[in-house]
Order: structure tokens, then C-alpha cells, then sequence
């Protein structure tokens, strides 16, 4: 995916907005209020059929219509994607002329969004790690869909019967879940420890730890939500009498979690905000990068207000990471902080002024 062009109509303070994108880095500034995250968000759109700031689409209409409509071009592939959101009705979405489910956007324009939620990753919750995790392995593994809903189909079906307190049927409902439970464990993994490896390149190409020392002390683990040393089907039975008490399967990939230490610390006990914000950038990144490496996937990149809570020497890190990313990518700032000497060493960089868009 690179989107060459986009048009955004009745969409949150845009009336009608047509923007020509550059296939490497777009930047938008503007003041707080001026539509630069509403760009990135509609960008999103494009990509998944949500927002990453509402999960009610209605509300993104502009107040004085009945429905926002954005429409885009992706050049090299010949495609042309519409999507129209009523108030009152679900929202459309045409590739080509023809309908298509949101489900199928993220395989068609897939992008890598880092918001302010990404930000703060180390200190978020498992559940929202394990989101972005399985969001790259989605858009990477054919199979990992299906695996992903036959194990929580199979979970849910288990946590039913320990309501319920029906155990003369969990004997089959473990094996089930045990058995889609390891091959979604193994996805999980195997994807984790490919961007373990391209962060730590991305550590050795950058060099931050002139800037941060934790960078050597920092400890990346994946646990996978129950002992390694156990065999799952086993464990779904020996726990099942914690289980009935708590009338929820206790362990499992659905407990799984990236886990981050420094000197055997939970590194959100240490690290600064900045800290944090730039470490979830750089592992943000570096599932980009097995995308684009591993997979042949050219993700667009999103980045929502680059500059907050980046000091200077924090964001010229950035701005060197930047010069090894050779996909689109989108960032927003209050501030025009990229000046003509950075600009003049980034791929094909183009600035726009989000308050003279009209």
C-alpha cells in the first residue's frame, strides 16, 4: 500500500480536503484543533474501517451533515477505495466499485498505526499488546485468522460450560482449546521473536543508548500465558477446580503478554514518559520492518504527534530511524519540527500546513 491521493468530505472539521500524498514521509502541522490527527485518523480508516481515537463512526461526521465520505487512490496497484458512513446506517465500503467487508481493508491498505495509546505500551495492558501483535500477524499469516477465532470460539464455549458447571463436557473443549491454543501460540512467537530481532538491529543502526542507558539493561520477553514447561491440555485439567471457582479459563494464549524488564524490574516502574514513548515507537517500528522484510508487506506508517514529550535529543533518534524506513509514512506535529536540513536527508519527504488545507 502507498495512498496517492486521498479525498476527505464531511469528515470531523474537514468540509472537502483533496491531498496528494508522497509515496515515502508526509508531514502535517498544524495548531491543536486544525484536523491534522483527523488526516492520520482518516488515513486509518482507509486501512481497518475504525478510528483509533472513537469507536463510535457517527461521531465523526461533520456536525452539519448527514454522512462523511472518504475516497482513495493507490496508484500502483490500480485500486480505488470508497467509504461512506451515514449517521444512521452501517458504513459502506467499495474497493473498485465492488463491496467489500472492513475485515478485508487491513489485507488491502495495511498500515502500522502508533497513537497515543501505542505510547504508552510498556505501561498498557496486556490485552492491548496482544491487539497489535495479532493485528501485524493478521495482516502477514493467511491461516492466523481462522486459528485466532477457532480458539476463541473454543473459549468461550469452555467458559460456558464452567458457568454452567455442565464438567462432563469440558473433557472435549480442553483438547480443543489446547490444540488451537498451541498453533496460535506458535504464530504469536514466532512473529515476536522476528521483531525482537529487527528492534535490536534497529538499536544497533541508531545507537540510543548515548541517549538512554536503559537501552542496555532492557530485558524483551513473550509469555505465552501458561507455564512453558506444561503441556496445555494437562494444565486445562489440573486447573479445573481453580477454574469452576472463577468460572474462567485462567490460562492460555488469551493470557498471553510482551513483558519488559530492566534488571528484572517491570520497566514502566522505571522508564520516564519519554522514555516510554520513544521505546513503543521503536517496537512499533520494528513490527513494521518484519512486514516489510519478512513478509513483502509495505505498510503505510502513522504517527500521531511525533513531538510530545520528545526532547530534542529524543527526537533527532527519531528522525535517524526514520532514514532506514522505506515505506509511507505519515506523522503530525503542533509544531514544524522537521527543518529543510532533516528534511533534505529523509525519503521523499513532503510538509503540509494543516490550517491552509481549508
Amino acid at each position: 500500500m502507498s495512498l496517492t491521493k486521498i479525498s476527505i468530505n464531511n469528515f470531523r472539521c474537514f468540509k472537502n480536503v483533496d491531498l496528494q500524498l508522497s509515496p515515502g514521509i508526509n508531514f502535517f502541522f498544524g495548531k491543536n484543533g486544525s484536523g491534522k490527527t483527523s488526516i492520520l485518523e482518516s488515513v486509518f480508516i482507509f486501512s481497518s474501517g475504525k478510528s483509533f481515537k472513537s469507536s463510535n463512526l457517527a461521531s465523526l461526521v461533520n456536525y452539519e451533515n448527514d454522512k462523511f465520505t472518504l475516497k482513495a487512490f493507490d496508484n500502483l496497484k490500480g485500486y480505488i477505495v470508497e467509504i461512506e458512513k451515514n449517521k444512521n446506517k452501517p458504513i459502506s465500503v467499495l474497493l473498485n466499485n465492488k463491496k467489500i467487508t472492513t475485515s478485508k481493508l487491513i489485507k488491502e491498505f495495511p498500515c502500522t498505526p502508533i497513537h497515543n495509546n501505542t505510547f504508552s505500551f510498556a505501561d498498557a495492558s496486556p490485552d492491548f499488546r496482544r491487539k497489535l501483535l495479532d493485528r501485524s500477524i493478521f495482516i502477514s499469516e493467511k491461516s492466523f485468522s481462522e486459528c485466532w477465532f477457532s480458539y476463541y470460539r473454543s473459549l468461550k464455549q469452555r467458559n460456558s460450560i464452567l458457568k454452567n458447571n455442565r464438567i462432563s463436557d469440558i473433557y472435549i473443549w480442553n483438547s480443543k482449546l489446547s490444540d488451537e491454543g498451541i498453533k496460535l501460540n506458535n504464530m504469536r512467537n514466532n512473529f515476536f521473536t522476528k521483531t525482537k530481532n529487527e528492534f535490536y538491529y534497529l538499536i544497533d543502526l541508531i545507537q540510543p543508548s548515548l541517549v538512554f542507558n536503559f537501552f542496555n539493561l532492557i530485558e524483551i520477553n513473550f509469555f505465552q500465558g501458561w507455564d512453558e514447561n506444561k503441556n496445555l491440555n494437562d494444565l486445562l485439567q489440573e486447573n479445573q477446580d481453580i477454574d469452576l471457582k472463577r468460572k474462567s479459563t485462567t490460562q492460555g494464549p488469551h493470557k498471553s503478554d510482551i513483558k519488559f524488564l530492566i534488571n528484572d524490574i517491570d520497566a514502566r516502574q522505571i522508564l520516564s514518559r519519554g522514555e516510554q514513548k520513544f521505546f513503543s515507537i521503536l517496537w512499533s517500528l520494528a513490527q513494521h520492518e518484519v512486514l516489510k522484510k519478512q513478509y513483502k508487506i509495505n505498510a503505510t506508517l502513522i504517527v500521531d504527534d511525533i513531538k510530545s514529550e520528545l526532547d530534542d535529543r529524543v527526537f533527532n533518534l527519531f528522525v535517524e530511524t526514520l532514514k532506514h524506513i522505506k515505506t509511507q509514512a505519515i506523522f503530525s506535529c503542533i509544531d514544524d519540527c522537521f527543518s529543510s536540513k532533516i528534511t533534505a536527508s529523509l525519503n521523499e519527504f513532503k510538509k503540509f500546513h494543516v490550517e491552509q488545507l481549508g
